[in-house]
């Protein structure tokens, strides 16, 4: 009677009604349950729940009508004694049932239907079937408002031969079956797994089905898809599993959308919402979707179904509207969304509003600078202005200066002899500082001391407080001055710098992925990344640089930050940091770089300073001009041990080996595994950066030694994209100008 083919129905005989006697019954076992109890429960839903318990005990359980009756079979352990009583239950989170009633409150609910013959359970070693019957207590000596009795559902049991699963026969029309056995979807997909995480969309069939584990719970009108919440979910669930709490729905629902990176998915969406159709509430779930991954599938998306100049327009941008599309752009609309969607949307897509695009001419009156070319000089003063600059750059560093304006009059700033310009890194003199060298000489370091508080370099890292009258800036302009006198105590001459090119008048700024005061590291990566960046835009069939970011649906921040790199410490008040592995994974991807090589190449550097307070005030002992380590570098232990020049150096109280902070230990952990699956040389870095995380290898500010296993990645990985040109920042010396690499530095990543 167990042999039965996987859940299909063969209408064989429509209108069955008989099925085979019941055994004799040997024992009775009465339920005090009214038959009006679950009033809302159908002969369907009854159906589902024997189901259910059938699917709960084996997943391979067969369901089958033929011939007017339904029969249910599993191969489990069969239905223990303790099964019999209202409320025991042993069902897991990976079950369907929760509170065990589902079997008894079932057959009250088909004993008492008129649309239901005969219900039969066998199970090890004993059946039953269950009816509602009269019955009387101690023979009528109980009071009773019927003298006929109350109705209770009764078990009429009987000894079976069967060692093995449970069996269950009803007498029901094929309709019923089909709908209860249609709500299952183990039952109609060959293979079907009950869903994990969030769940699963549903794009096929009927749409606004919700099942939970497989099992359907309710119907949505509206909706535009079905789903399937997983099995933890049924807490969502009233008692009786007839109905999902809306705000529960909801929320899950839009998590299930939220993380989809399916482009099926995205497309239905999409394409529903662009021509104009409205969705209800749990699917209007754009503003949640956040996760890198998902952001980059719906950029894909749009880069294969929109046009390229496209834009969407709100209300007061008329104008713009119009000037757009007389340039040939095209409007996207999407009228059945709410506005605080609608921006959501079209920002998923990568679509930006329209804004007008014109030029607003008033007279400034304020930060006017009158600017003086070299030309306009004399032949004293730019002598006096190239040995200022020489000899400042040889006493601090090739950092501390790059290029150097002279104006003649300005609003920018109180200081009437120069300035400090913080968004451009140029520093200002005015013409009249240039009739003495002293007089140059002060100007020229006051102002690189804002510049490189403000930017770091060196042995210095970048402070919040970099303007004039401000604790930050006057410990750095301290710096320099005991920088100065340590030279004249040593009767050491200042280095000499690197022979460079003799600068053309007006020479540019040095780009940032040449800037002498960024750790070398991140100048290889940038180098790396803009090398790369012709092949990418090629194998990506991407128009340009812009576009190629676009499609991953990371903000450019990010992109700027990886190849306009800061020194170790800088930290913006808004952007300008690439944390997010994600993220930065999609940008690599995107450029045909491996995800670690990428992050560890920009963010190694500053391990060992990461999520620690600035520390100020130390005063170390040091007998090298450039010491290890300033107060304006110490960051409260940061993972090193001193001079790392000096061998079996002993610890210090100041300067002890310490694990990195343990948001950075799991990023890096995290880039190692991935270094792990590419193997090989890449392999090969692990053990080193292990050192570095757990605080076994020296790791100091201003000594650049430790980078090596990111360097020693870029290298590798320069290799395997055959990008052969030798990478000018691994000498620490600018670029040529001529370069084609410069070329697309100068073209497209200007401050």
């Amino acid at each position: 009677m167990d042999d039965f083919a996987p859940a299909d129905v063969t209408d064989q005989h429509s209108d069955v009604t008989a099925t085979t006697a019941a055994p004799a019954s040997v024992d009775t076992l009465a339920y005090p349950i009214s038959p009006e109890y679950v009033k809302s429960w159908t002969p369907v839903r009854a159906l589902c729940e024997l189901i259910a318990n059938a699917l709960d005990e084996d997943p391979g359980a067969r369901v089958r009508w033929a011939d007017g009756v339904l029969t249910i079979s599993d191969d489990g352990p069969g239905i223990p004694e303790e099964g019999l009583v209202l409320g025991y239950s042993t069902k897991s989170d990976a079950q369907i049932g929760q509170f065990g009633e589902g079997k008894k409150l079932a057959c009250l609910v088909l004993a008492r239907s008129t649309e239901v013959g005969q219900v039969r359970y066998d199970t090890v070693g004993y059946g039953f079937t269950p009816a509602v019957e009269r019955r009387r207590l101690l023979d009528g000596i109980v009071p009773s408002r019927s003298a006929a009795g109350t109705e209770v559902l009764v078990y009429h049991l009987h000894r079976s031969d069967r060692t093995r699963g449970t069996v269950i026969t009803v007498t029901c029309q094929k309709a019923l079956a089909d709908e209860a056995i249609s709500r299952f979807r183990a039952l109609s997909e060959p293979g079907y797994q009950p869903p994990q995480g969030h769940g699963t969309c549903v794009l096929t069939g009927q749409p606004g089905r919700v099942w939970i584990g497989g099992v359907l719970v309710t119907t949505m009108p509206g909706l535009l898809a079905s789903y399937d919440l997983p099995l933890d979910a049924k807490g969502l669930q009233n008692r009786d599993r007839t109905v999902i709490e809306a705000g529960a729905l909801r929320d899950a629902v839009q998590a299930i959308l939220a993380d989809s990176e399916d482009q099926q998915v995205i497309n239905r969406f999409a394409q529903h919402v662009l021509e104009g159709g409205k969705l209800r509430e749990p699917e209007q779930y754009f503003a949640d979707i956040r996760l890198p991954r998902a952001r980059a599938a719906w950029r894909t998306w749009a880069r294969t179904h929109l046009p390229a100049l496209c834009f969407y327009s709100t209300s007061g941008n008329e104008e713009a509207k119009l000037d757009l599309i007389d340039k040939g752009y095209t409007e996207l609309t999407a009228p059945g969304l709410p506005h605080e969607q609608l921006w959501a949307f079209m920002d998923r897509l990568g679509v930006e509003i329209a804004r007008a695009r014109r030029v607003r001419h008033y007279e400034r009156t304020r930060d006017k600078t009158t600017w003086v070319s070299l030309r306009q000089l004399t032949a004293a003063e730019r002598d006096v202005l190239t040995e200022t600059q020489q000899l400042v750059r040889r006493a601090i560093g090739e950092f501390a200066l790059d290029r150097v304006r002279v104006y003649s009059e300005s609003e920018a700033s109180p200081c009437s002899d120069g300035f400090y310009a913080p968004r451009t890194g140029d520093v200002a003199i005015h013409r009249a500082a240039l009739s003495s060298q002293h007089r140059a000489r002060r100007v020229l370091l006051h102002e690189a001391a804002h510049r490189v508080a403000h930017r770091g370099g060196g042995r210095w890292l970048p402070v919040a407080d970099y303007h004039d009258r401000s604790r930050g800036f006057e410990e750095i302009l301290n710096d320099f001055a005991a920088v100065l006198l340590d030279y004249l105590a040593a009767g050491a001459a200042l280095p000499e710098l690197p022979d460079q090119p003799v600068p053309a008048p007006r020479a540019p700024r040095l780009a940032p992925a040449d800037d002498p005061a960024v750790p070398a590291v991140r100048r290889e990566l940038a180098h790396l990344l803009l090398d790369q960046l012709p092949h990418a835009l090629t194998a990506g069939g991407f128009t340009d640089e812009e576009d190629l970011v676009a499609s991953t649906g990371v903000h450019p921040d990010y992109w700027r930050t990886l190849t306009h790199p800061k020194v170790a410490g800088h930290r913006q008040q808004r952007g300008g940091r690439a944390w997010d592995y994600d993220k930065v994974a999609l940008l690599a991807q995107a450029t045909g770089v491996h995800p670690p090589v990428v992050w560890l190449g920009y963010h190694l550097c500053e391990g060992p300073i990461y999520g620690r307070a600035r520390r100020g005030g130390l005063h170390l002992p040091t007998d090298d001009v450039h010491g290890s380590s300033c107060g304006m570098a110490d960051y409260g232990r940061p993972g090193h041990d001193g001079d790392p020049n000096v061998q079996q150096q002993p610890h210090s109280a100041l300067h002890q080996r310490v694990p990195w902070n343990k948001k950075m230990r799991d990023a890096t952990l995290r880039a190692c595994a991935d270094l792990q699956s590419l193997g090989g040389a890449y392999a090969e870095q692990i053990p080193a950066l292990h050192a570095l995380i757990n605080g076994r290898t020296t790791a100091v500010i201003g000594d650049d030694r430790w980078h090596a296993p990111a360097r020693t990645l870029l290298a590798v990985e320069r290799h395997r994209l055959r990008l052969d040109r030798r990478n000018p920042a691994a000498n620490d010396a600018p670029p040529h100008r001529d370069d084609a690499r410069s070329a697309v530095i100068r073209a497209g990543h200007h401050d």
